[in-house]
């Protein structure tokens, strides 16, 4: 073999060796960094969410309106007659009729309330026949008593002593027959009283929500709530039950929405008016009224609706937002980024994780199964998502929550996996 053609075979076995050794050395290289992806576990991820974070106090209440009037009666009777509805005169006055001030609600029977007052105006009428025979009596005495003035030198001073006194007794009687006279006015003007208010009436303008009382019954004095009345079913509000470990959350003017099983997919809302003092006790379970003033709805409301009421405690508009568990994992020092100074980096001491306003960390997926820190600011939580503050959120950013844990089965055959 020619010098040339040995030269020419030696270069190609060299380039041809410098070939194999390069590809047996990808090889190795690519089953080193398989070898080692294939040792971290796999990671679980949720995406970043930007939206409003609200976190509030739940209870429920009962709408009522603002102003509402109970109607009974003030002397005992029969009921014997409904008021007319102005509405439809054909129906006696009930629930949903709308009444003046001064409308007829019912009347009572009047019957022992007339002969009351006819016993009462004969009584005076006896009182005043009374009065003149006293009168009568009285200036008979004093006739007498002017004539034993004149005649006083003849008369003996027992007489005349016999006159006086029966002078005085008949001004005395006719000072208790005046007080008589008066006391009997007194019960005529009782007995007209009771009479009118056996007709009862309306004491506002309004609406009738509810009648409890039936033609033919009888009622005690002072029966109360036979009417229900309320001033305007245009302004409402809802009276709310706070229990006692929740209440110290709550404040004048504190927004809050509502919804009723009329329009549950409805939200309504309103503002929190007024937090009464008279607490309500449940056994050992104490809780406090709150009067929440409704916003005009775009809906009719009823009186005694049940309403599902959220407080809005705390409010984050457009945060960050990251699942709590986001906040409590933490890698392994292998899965940590060749790049990350790990020993800068310590994870929170509290098992729970981090707390509001404390510094922590995110972890975000990287190449090869590895992940790479962003530092935050933990903000409010709702028990399930936690406000985070810092730099390089985006929409729809991964951060990792846990990892991928395999099962027997999984190890077994590997395309099973299972997350837990």
């Amino acid at each position: 073999m020619s010098q040339p053609a040995r030269k020419k075979s030696f270069l190609l076995r060299l380039v041809v060796g410098f070939l194999v050794t390069g590809c047996v050395l990808v090889g190795l290289v690519a089953w080193r960094w398989i070898s080692v992806s294939d040792q971290l576990p796999e990671l679980r991820t949720v995406n970043v969410q930007r939206r409003d974070l609200v976190i509030t106090v739940g209870t429920t209440g009962t709408i009522e309106p603002e102003e509402v009037v109970q109607v009974g009666p003030d002397v005992a009777g029969k009921i014997v007659q409904f008021g007319t509805d102005a509405g439809n005169p054909e129906k006696s006055i009930g629930v949903g009729s709308r009444v003046k001030k001064g409308t007829v609600l019912f009347e009572l029977d009047p019957q022992q309330y007339e002969i009351a007052l006819q016993k009462a105006k004969a009584a005076y009428r006896l009182a005043q026949a009374d009065i003149a025979r006293l009168q009568a009596q009285l200036e008979q005495a004093r006739r007498t008593l002017e004539r034993a003035d004149r005649l006083r030198d003849t008369n003996a001073q027992s007489d005349y002593d016999e006159i006086v006194t029966a002078n005085e007794m008949a001004a005395a009687q006719l000072a208790v027959g005046q007080a008589k006279l008066d006391q009997v006015a007194a019960e005529v003007n009782h007995a007209q009283i009771s009479l009118s208010k056996t007709t009862v009436r309306s004491p506002i303008d309004g609406v009738v929500i509810d009648r409890r009382a039936n033609l033919g019954q009888y009622v005690n004095i002072g029966h109360p709530g036979l009417f229900l009345l309320a001033k305007d079913l245009d302004q409402m509000r809802i009276r709310a039950s706070v229990s006692e470990s929740d209440i110290g959350k709550v404040r004048l003017g504190q927004p809050a929405t509502f919804s009723v099983d009329a329009y549950r997919d409805h939200e309504m809302t309103g503002r929190v008016e007024e937090i009464l003092l008279n607490a309500r006790m449940h056994g050992n379970f104490v809780t406090y009224d709150v009067i929440v003033a409704i916003d005009p709805p775009d809906v009719e409301l009823m009186p005694h609706m049940t309403a599902d009421v959220e407080f809005e405690i705390i409010r984050r508009n457009q945060a960050w937002l990251v699942p709590t568990g986001a906040l409590q994992w933490w890698p392994g020092a292998e899965q940590m980024e060749q790049a990350v100074a790990t020993d800068s980096i310590v994870s929170s001491e509290d098992p729970n994780g981090p707390t509001e306003g404390e510094s922590a960390y995110v972890w975000v997926p990287s190449e090869n199964g590895k992940v790479r820190p962003l530092p935050v600011r933990v903000g409010i939580d709702d028990g399930v998502q936690t406000e985070v503050v810092g730099e390089g959120f985006e929409e729809a950013l991964p951060v990792v929550v846990g990892e991928v844990k395999r099962t027997t089965l999984a190890r077994i055959i590997p395309t099973a996996k299972t997350l837990r």
